[in-house]
């Protein structure tokens, strides 16, 4: 087995019979407004990616960094996909509306051959809400991870971007065994702190660090726990560009150098394979080929954060939407009927805490266009005039992209992970399923 990496969580998987597998491919273009790949794709690298045409595709879910319309353009849509057997038909849709309807639709936790390959699979659902181990409410499969077994008898486990703790990974190498070569993420595509519209620059560097600190520690206890004899950092890897570009100092991503360290604290360094856009890692002799074209090897926060820069001037694709003005959006309407949505939802889940929703709406020139309630305890919603004494979540947005929002052209918790949100917190509490059944404050939901 050959393993190349592309970006992010794209991988193009090489078995020992010459069939080829493509995860979550993205390697073209933003996802979610304004994430870039980091580092950066080069031409090259996404010509051959597009002339390959892979014998599979893995889709482990639909975030836009895995299901990523323009990359998927350049394939065959008759391509089987392998999918998780989710308890949602969400992915299906949405794979089958790019026209991707060849799904090998795969059980959790049960050992499936593919095809005539040789090869045999084992598929993960969600292991936790987050990467705290919390809890949810939310009966909503979205990440898969994927333990693959090839012909030549090597195993190879992505967890992609799996909120996988130490306690999971002891788990499947006790029931599947030690992969030769892992894939971990090593940080969530959250919000937090970047989005953080009430911390200042010191606060927002001060939690950066503790969260790097937290996941780099993560990531040494889950390559201890899995025992894998290559550990490959990956998931999570991008820079934000736009409006939230500067915001891209503040990313909680950990820095090669900061893996390395974690690893070799606990005599694990030689695990570490960190690849670059072209590298490609061979399961038989555990060696890296680099590929001489990849750009900005070892990178610093500085070269992460000037890159980011350079990308500053993409406008996010909501600014292109104009709201009529003859005949305006009658957003009242519109929110409440969201509201009850999004109620109806959480009284299947039997979640309300006694707290407040606001929505802090601006125009296009940064000027208040509304200020909207919504009580979680109860029926209240409506405009108001100022936030009230009560614990709370506020939005701060453009009012084109909560329209985009409540119609369900993006995603509510992929926006927040943009940073094109702000967000503050009375307490400054993280309330999990809040922010996770916000997905169902739409007009469609």
């Amino acid at each position: 087995m050959k393993l190349q990496y592309v970006a992010n969580a794209c991988f193009l998987i090489t078995l020992a019979g010459g069939r080829r597998i493509l995860t979550d491919p993205w390697f073209c273009g933003p996802c979610q407004q304004t994430w870039w790949n980091f580092p950066p794709v080069h031409e090259r690298l996404a010509e051959e990616v597009r002339q390959r045409r892979p014998d599979f595709l893995y889709i482990s879910h639909l975030h836009h960094d895995h299901l990523h319309a323009e990359s998927l353009a350049s394939f065959d849509r008759t391509t089987p996909v392998i999918v998780g057997k989710m308890n949602t038909p969400n992915l299906k849709t949405a794979l089958a509306a790019l026209g991707f309807r060849n799904l090998i639709e795969t059980p959790f936790e049960v050992r499936t051959a593919l095809a005539d390959t040789g090869a045999e699979l084992v598929l993960f659902k969600d292991f936790h809400g987050n990467t705290l181990g919390d809890d949810t409410q939310v009966d909503y499969d979205l990440d898969t991870s994927l333990y693959l077994f090839d012909a030549d008898g090597t195993r190879l486990f992505l967890a992609v971007d799996n909120t996988i703790l130490p306690a999971d990974a002891a788990r499947i190498a006790q029931t599947w065994g030690a992969p030769d070569i892992a894939q971990l993420p090593y940080v969530s595509a959250s919000l937090f702190p970047m989005a953080m519209s009430d911390y200042d620059d010191a606060r927002k560097h001060a939690e950066m660090t503790r969260q790097r600190a937290r996941t780099a520690a993560n990531f040494r206890e889950l390559t201890r726990a899995l025992r894998p004899k290559r550990v490959i950092p990956a998931g999570g890897e991008y820079v934000l560009g736009g409006p939230a570009a500067p915001l891209s100092r503040f990313l909680p991503q950990p820095l090669p150098t900061e893996l390395a360290a974690e690893l070799a604290s606990v005599g694990l360094g030689e695990a570490l394979a960190k690849l670059y856009p072209g590298d490609e890692l061979d399961s038989a002799t555990l060696t890296v080929a680099r590929d001489p074209d990849s750009v900005l090897r070892d990178f610093t926060d500085a070269d992460r954060a000037a890159y980011a820069m350079t990308l500053a001037g993409r406008a996010p694709s909501f600014t292109e939407l104009a709201l009529p003005t003859d005949a305006p959006f009658d957003w009242g309407r519109a929110l409440k009927k969201c509201a009850a949505n999004y109620a109806a939802r959480r009284s299947k889940m039997n979640f309300a805490p006694a707290m407040d929703i606001y929505l802090d709406v601006v125009r296009p020139d940064g000027q208040r266009h509304f200020l909207f309630r919504y009580a979680l305890d109860g029926p209240e919603s409506g405009f108001c005039e100022a936030e009230g004494e009560r614990a709370r979540l506020t939005y701060r947005l453009d009012e084109r992209l909560l329209f985009c929002l409540i119609n369900a052209l993006v995603s509510w918790n992929a926006m927040e992970a943009s940073a094109l949100i702000g967000v503050s917190r009375s307490p400054d509490v993280y309330v999990l399923d809040l922010h996770r059944s916000m997905v169902h404050f739409t007009l469609l939901s």
